[in-house]
């Protein structure tokens, strides 16, 4: 029997010019990485040795990985880089039954692998919460955090109002409601029923999600599924997490998430019976400013408790801060000392 037939779970690293860091992410991932999981690090675009880096530290860290060395088009980038993974997952591993995915900045937590698949006996995906790395938190010491908790506050209303009236979306309720790229799992029909990662530069791990959703796929966003993300503020993909932090390091004057409608947008959407799946996706210039944000959250909170369906649970308690530090605190987040 071939060695590809004991696996049942592939990991796909989508990893651009990471070779300062590929290594501390392979490092957290090898010690749950038993015989049945392949690591698929789909290297694109690349001009820097992310590949060799990545090959030496497997061959020391016993891990079974596959490295796909790849170019796209600058329109097409991680998006299409998953979208490879996922497909060689399914055409090499005939006893495939999982398919996670994180990022070549960041460092999963130590039962991150065990707890993905517990969670997918259940749901058809599940989202992890992502924390900024601890060691890093000290290149956003500009951030305001007022406004985000403002900001957290008004997703938590926007979440209650997608848990009531959304398509699929009552476990919504209470979630952290995330998700990333940095960490996902699908059952194995479940992604192969929507079609895998979209080919997008930015925004493949929001539409996919959301494709599951509209499909009456069960979605879990779960708090115990952890990854730390890097606070660089020079990123890989235009629109990602690096660009956020920038621009939220400029002052006031940036948009609120962009899966955050303006409250007379979502009402509308309620009154009209037309709720979207989760996370919705909006054009720029419907993105709420942050200097908005108040307004907007008095605005959903009076919608949300003068319209209190008959059997909806009572209205959840302001969102908790997340803490630039987060609660992950753990050994394996030792950071890398630059912004690479």
């Amino acid at each position: 029997m071939s060695f590809a037939r004991c696996i049942d779970t592939a990991i796909v690293i989508p990893a651009r010019d990471e070779a300062e860091r590929i290594a501390h992410c392979l490092d957290a991932l090898a010690p749950q990485c038993s015989e049945r999981v392949q690591v698929i690090l789909v290297v694109n675009n690349t001009s820097d040795d992310t590949a060799g880096i990545a090959k030496a530290a497997a061959t020391a860290l016993n891990l079974n990985l596959q490295v796909l060395n790849v170019a796209y088009p600058a329109q097409r980038g991680v998006g299409e880089a998953r979208r490879l993974g996922g497909s060689e997952a399914l055409r090499s591993l005939p006893h495939l039954n999982h398919i996670l995915t994180t990022d070549a900045d960041c460092r999963v937590a130590p039962d991150w692998v065990a707890r993905n698949l517990y969670h997918l006996q259940e749901a058809d995906a599940v989202c992890g919460k992502v924390d900024l790395h601890p060691g890093e938190t000290a290149w956003l010491a500009g951030l305001d955090k007022s406004l985000q908790d403002v900001e957290d506050t008004y997703r938590g209303l926007v979440q209650e109002a997608f848990a009531r009236y959304g398509s699929n979306c009552a476990d919504l309720r209470g979630s952290h409601g995330q998700t990333p790229g940095a960490s996902l799992g699908f059952t194995r029909s479940a992604y192969v029923a929507t079609g895998g990662f979209e080919p997008i530069p930015c925004g493949e791990d929001r539409q996919i999600i959301r494709a599951l959703r509209s499909a009456g796929r069960r979605v879990r966003h779960a708090s115990d599924i952890r990854v730390a993300a890097s606070c660089r503020l020079t990123g890989r993909a235009a629109g990602g997490m690096a660009d956020t932090l920038r621009a939220r390091l400029s002052g006031d004057n940036y948009a609120a998430d962009d899966c955050l409608p303006r409250a007379d947008d979502l009402i509308h959407q309620i009154r009209s019976g037309a709720v979207p799946s989760w996370p919705p996706q909006l054009a720029p210039g419907d993105c709420v400013p942050a200097r908005d944000l108040p307004a907007h959250c008095n605005k959903l909170r009076r919608f949300l408790a003068a319209a209190v369906p008959a059997n909806a649970a009572a209205m959840p308690p302001k969102s908790p801060t997340q803490s630039l530090t987060s609660s992950a605190q753990q050994p394996i987040y030792a950071a890398p000392s630059t912004d690479g």
